[in-house]
C-alpha cells in the first residue's frame, strides 16, 4: 500500500484505514462475489454482472498480456499510437468514426479511428482525439499516406460528411471506401457511395465482422484504450449493443467498420446481400 499523504488528518487516516480493513474481511466473507454484492464504479458493475458484448476473458487476457508494450511511435501527445510501422505493398484499411457536434470541448466525443492490414487484421495504429471533423478528415490523410495510401472507411452519418468531403477536396485523398446499396425506388439498381452508412441493418452485420475477429485472433489487438471500451460495451434492458452509461464507445465504433470493409475488400462479404428485401442475419455471413 502507498504512504498516505502527510497533509491527511489522524481522523481521516483512521477511516480510510478502517475502509481497508472492512473491504478485506468483506471479500473473505462474501468468497468472491464482493465486486458483485460491491461495484465500486459502473465499470466494475457492469464486468460483474455478465451482460458484455465481447468476451471479457478474451480482453482481459489480452490486456495483461500488452503490460509494457511501447508503441512504435506517438504522435500530438499520443492522440495518434503508430504501433508498427508501414510495411511495403502491405494494404491497410482504417475505419473512422467522427464525433457528432462541432464544438470541441470536455463533454464531446471523441473522434477515433483505427488502422488494420488488409490481410491479417492486426491493428498497426490507433488515434483518438477531440478535434472537428475538419482536423479529423487531415489527421486521416496523414496516417493514410503513411500506410501506404490505405483505403479509408469514414462513417458517413452526420458529421463523417464533413470529413469525407475534406478527404476528397481539400486533402484531395482519392483511396476512400465505396458503399455499394439498392437504389431506394428502383430495386434492380446498384449505386455507390463513399463512406460506411451505419443502419439497424448494417450495424449487426458490422459489430459481428469484429467480435469474430476479437474471439479467434485476440493476440492481434494492441490499443489499450479499445480494450477498455470494449469492456463496457454492453446489452441495454432491450439487449442492444452499446456503451455503458457513462463510457465510450468510439474506438469500437471505428474498429466494426474496419473489420466491416476487410470483410468487403476480401470478397467474404457481400453488403448487397443483406441490404436486399430479404435480410440475411449476421451469423449466416462469414468468410469463405
Amino acid at each position: 500500500m502507498s504512504a498516505l499523504p502527510p497533509s491527511l488528518s489522524p481522523a481521516i487516516i483512521r477511516q480510510y484505514l478502517g475502509r481497508i480493513a472492512w473491504r478485506r474481511a468483506m471479500k473473505i466473507q462474501q468468497r468472491g462475489n464482493f465486486d458483485e454484492k460491491y461495484p465500486e464504479d459502473p465499470i466494475t458493475a457492469f464486468l460483474v454482472t455478465g451482460n458484455q458484448y465481447f468476451d471479457k476473458e478474451l480482453l482481459i487476457a489480452r490486456k495483461r498480456e500488452l503490460f509494457g508494450f511501447q508503441p512504435f511511435k506517438s504522435i500530438s501527445n499520443g492522440a495518434a499510437k503508430l504501433f508498427f510501422q508501414r510495411v511495403p505493398n502491405r494494404r491497410y484499411i482504417i475505419g473512422a468514426d467522427a464525433a457528432s457536434g462541432r464544438e470541441v470541448g470536455s463533454d464531446t466525443d471523441y473522434c477515433a479511428a483505427v488502422v488494420i492490414d488488409l490481410e491479417t487484421g492486426e491493428e498497426y495504429a490507433s488515434y483518438r482525439a477531440k478535434v472537428t471533423p475538419e482536423d479529423f478528415a487531415y489527421d486521416l490523410a496523414d496516417l493514410g499516406r503513411y500506410y501506404n495510401n490505405a483505403v479509408i472507411a469514414p462513417e458517413r452519418n452526420m458529421d463523417g460528411g464533413t470529413v469525407i468531403l475534406v478527404l476528397k477536396g481539400e486533402c484531395g485523398y482519392g483511396n476512400i471506401y465505396m458503399h455499394k446499396d439498392w437504389h431506394k425506388r428502383e430495386r434492380k439498381k446498384i449505386i455507390e457511395f463513399e463512406g460506411f452508412p451505419t443502419t439497424q441493418k448494417t450495424r449487426p452485420v458490422a459489430l459481428n465482422c469484429l467480435n469474430s475477429f476479437i474471439n479467434d485472433t485476440p493476440e492481434l489487438i494492441w490499443d489499450e484504450i479499445f480494450i477498455k471500451e470494449a469492456l463496457t460495451f454492453v446489452r441495454d434492458e432491450k439487449g442492444v449493443p452499446a456503451a455503458a452509461e457513462g463510457a465510450h464507445d468510439d474506438t469500437v465504433a471505428c474498429r466494426w467498420i474496419a473489420y466491416f470493409v476487410r470483410k468487403v475488400q476480401l470478397g467474404w462479404l457481400d453488403p448487397l446481400k443483406f441490404q436486399s428485401e430479404r435480410y440475411v442475419p449476421a451469423s449466416q455471413i462469414t468468410a469463405t
